[in-house]
């Protein structure tokens, strides 16, 4: 079936009260779309539009099928939006073709990788949090803390610390890149003399935000050694 047309009751020969009854549209009976499909439109559309003029309507819209057909993958918008989360990890393990085999460098990659989705995908970004897939990370949590050379008693301190600082300030920088705010405003050299200074020297973003990853990990490297 063309994706691009709709499904169409028949009609059929029950009758009711001796009148011929037509069944409602509804439900399509087999799929139009596939969920990965539905998924990449409604990021497209929050992409273009924001999380506001989302909508299963819009979606279906934007895939030139009913509304119904959505129904098939999708309880409501809640459930497809959750889709888009995961859509956006998905993305992030993607982000590279081959990661480091050393857990530290990994470390970083991942991160890094993590903040440049967000920031591809600032109006998305939130739903990263909001619908984090954490049972869809389990495997990838078991071999992470595999690799970890820290002792078994702090690797979820170390994990916790180091996705919270990830999370944080991707979510953070893409908030601004969402609503066109810069992070820091324009400051007058005048009355704030070391802030203008600090800034003009400062590095990209980017290189702030390893930077800090590498702090944060030499401080682990301190307090905890290895096992």
């Amino acid at each position: 079936m063309n994706i691009m047309t709709p499904a169409v009751a028949k009609k059929t020969k029950t009758t009711v009260g001796g009148k011929r009854r037509v069944p409602r549209a509804g439900r399509p009976s087999s799929p139009l779309i596939t969920r990965e499909a539905a998924a990449e439109a409604a990021l497209r559309l929050i992409d273009a539009k924001g999380l506001d003029a989302l909508s299963l309507q819009a979606v279906a819209k934007e895939l030139g099928v009913s509304a119904p057909s959505l129904y098939h993958h999708f309880r409501d918008k809640e459930e497809l939006l959750a889709e888009v989360a995961r859509r956006l990890l998905f993305e992030v393990g993607h982000e590279q073709e081959e990661w480091s085999t050393d857990w530290e460098t990994r470390m970083v990659e991942l991160s890094c990788a993590t903040r440049r989705v967000a920031l591809r995908h600032p109006n998305a970004a939130p739903l990263s949090l909001r619908f984090f897939p954490r049972r869809l990370m389990l495997p990838a949590y078991e071999a992470g803390l595999r690799d970890c050379p820290y002792p078994l008693a702090t690797q979820m301190i170390v994990h916790e610390v180091i996705e919270k600082f990830t999370y944080g300030s991707s979510l953070f920088a893409a908030a601004a890149e969402a609503h066109h705010i810069p992070a820091m405003p324009e400051v007058d050299a005048a009355h704030f003399p070391r802030l203008a200074e600090a800034l003009e020297l400062a590095p990209s973003d980017e290189d702030i935000f390893k930077e800090g990853l590498q702090v944060l990990l030499a401080g682990l490297r301190a307090r905890y050694g290895s096992r």
